[in-house]
């Protein structure tokens, strides 16, 4: 049984990815980034009536 996959894509085109996407209407992929996600948040934190002062700081 042969389990090497086929590998004929350039890995530029098909990146190893291990993350979340979007699908649009053609199926593409869309990657989420953390960009898109501080966006959405700061939407939100917005709509809210969140400023920064009540955030609480971020840990690292």
């Amino acid at each position: 049984m042969n389990t090497e996959q086929n590998d004929k894509t350039p890995k530029e085109k098909n990146p190893d990815f291990h993350g979340a996407a979007l699908i649009d209407d053609d199926g593409n992929e869309i990657p989420i980034t953390e960009g898109m996600v501080q966006e959405a948040c700061s939407g939100l934190d917005e709509e809210a009536g969140i400023t920064n002062d009540e955030k609480p700081s971020p840990s690292k």
